[in-house]
């Protein structure tokens, strides 16, 4: 929901405008749908997809770096380790497997699962924005949350040689070889707009796969 509000609605005027006999009917949420039982013509996944019959576009990958305000990290200082987050708030979005485990690999290759503790959790990334930037603890965020917030300096990258997983912005269709004419505009339009964003990161938009 929160990419849908940030990113897909600004583009939304402009394909209008492109093709004004197409209508458009959009569902938002972080819950995951059934494509074909739904009766979607497209769907916009940000994650690793399972097996599936299910075509799909691969936009970019996101990165989720851990990060805090530098206020936040002056009162309680800066973890050296992944294990060191056990002394630490930490504010968790709960829409994953395993939210209380973040699991870290370093750039020399090790690999490390954190088990977290926050005082606030949330199944949307974007309501813990504000409690973020207000110093109230530390967070996981994908990029197109935060990067803003990161260029400003209103927020603080956490232990940068650990990573988490990136995650991968898709586009999915029903299975077929055939395609309505107005979902490949779509898909076209989505994937010139969104593939060259500030945070997206990783190689170009791959051809549809099946």
């Amino acid at each position: 929901m929160s990419f849908g509000l940030k990113y897909l609605a600004p583009l939304l005027p402009g394909f209008l405008d492109r093709y004004p006999q197409i209508d458009v009917d959009i569902s938002l949420g972080d819950h995951m749908i059934d494509v074909v039982a739904g009766g979607f013509d497209m769907a916009i996944r940000i994650a690793e997809l399972e097996d599936s019959s299910l075509r799909y576009r691969r936009l970019c990958a996101v990165r989720r770096p851990l990060v805090a305000t530098p206020g936040y990290l002056e009162r309680h200082g800066r973890p050296s380790h992944p294990r060191d987050l056990n002394q630490h708030t930490c504010l968790l979005y709960t829409n994953l497997p395993t939210p209380e485990t973040w699991k870290f690999r370093h750039k020399s290759g090790e690999e490390y699962a954190a088990s977290v503790r926050g005082r606030m959790r949330s199944n949307n990334a974007e309501l813990i924005v504000p409690a973020l930037l207000n110093g109230q603890g530390l967070a996981l965020q994908p990029d197109f949350i935060v990067w803003d917030a990161i260029e400003r300096g209103e927020l603080e990258e956490v232990l940068p040689e650990w990573q988490i997983a990136s995650i991968n912005v898709n586009l999915l269709t029903p299975p077929g070889v055939l395609r309505p004419a107005r979902v490949t505009v779509l898909l076209d339009y989505l994937t010139e707009q969104l593939s060259s964003t500030p945070w997206a990161t990783g190689v170009p938009a791959s051809a549809d796969a099946i």
